[in-house]
């Protein structure tokens, strides 16, 4: 993962004009965020006449198509933009183990099912590049953790998804917090599965 700084700049009036368009920009700025890819985003100040956002990504793409897609940018508040990869020398050592577990006060959703061992690999093949491409659009989405225990002749998986909040997987799942979300090509490599899911608050996390 690499920094890029995204760099606007804004017409004169540009905080006098944004206010149509203030909510949708926020919008996609916190969705961005919540998938860990906006780490700051702010314009600058004395005088208001450029922005700085910052992302964390596998390259400047997000950056780019963020700005395209951008209400400032779309509504001529933005004269001129371009993404800049940033090396980052200080402030990017890496993180401690702690600092990965879920955070307190999240939601850990629980939810089991059962398949072959011929079928598994399917299985956590579509769990990989499907399931969890979907989960990183999500808003408040946190993280995942696939595991196993084997029983002569089945495999019993076990899928615990973390979220910031309820709402956060309301955006998920929708109104019916339990209802499990399993798509048809997960149910036929699956020999059955769980139809409602469990939800419990993260009080308390460790790491080694």
């Amino acid at each position: 993962m690499n920094y890029y700084a995204l760099f606007y700049e804004v017409v004169d009036d540009f905080v006098a004009r944004r206010a149509p368009f203030r909510e949708e920009h926020l919008r996609l700025a916190n969705e961005a965020r919540a998938r860990g890819e906006i780490i700051f985003a702010g314009a600058l100040a004395e005088p208001a006449d450029r922005a700085l956002i910052v992302f964390h990504a596998a390259d400047k793409s997000n950056a780019e198509s963020f700005a395209r897609k951008d209400p400032y940018v779309l509504n001529g508040l933005v004269k001129k933009w371009e993404v800049r990869p940033w090396n980052v020398v200080v402030g990017n050592e890496p993180a401690s183990t702690a600092s990965s577990a879920p955070l307190t006060g999240a939601i850990l959703r629980r939810w089991s099912a059962r398949s072959t061992e011929a079928q598994l690999p399917k299985y956590l093949d579509h769990f990989s590049k499907n399931v969890l491409p979907e989960l990183r659009r999500v808003p408040g989405y946190l993280g995942a953790t696939v595991s196993l225990r084997r029983a002569e002749g089945e495999v019993e998986i076990f899928v615990e998804t973390n979220w910031r909040s309820l709402d956060s997987i309301r955006n998920f799942a929708g109104s019916d917090l339990e209802a499990a979300v399993v798509a048809p090509e997960a149910v036929a490599l699956l020999t059955s599965f769980d139809r409602r899911v469990q939800h419990s608050e993260i009080v308390l996390t460790g790491r080694a």
